[in-house]
């Protein structure tokens, strides 16, 4: 995995985290439609709230 870019002379260390669980969490029988729901949740719109989350595991649209 390639170094996230730094941000202020800090790594981004949350989204090296959220992309190591989503390695390891494509290794296993969770269908490939939910990690690539968590990682746009997680790592493209940095949205960390219940719904958001809910709405990516469950393939539910989030409400507004």
């Amino acid at each position: 995995m390639p170094p996230s870019p730094a941000i202020g002379g800090a790594s981004e260390v949350p989204t090296q985290v959220f992309e190591r669980f989503l390695e390891a969490l494509s290794a296993t029988d969770i269908p490939a439609e939910v990690v690539a729901r968590l990682r746009k949740t997680l790592v493209e719109d940095k949205t960390f709230t219940d719904r958001a989350l809910k709405a990516a595991v469950l393939s539910e649209e989030p409400l507004p």
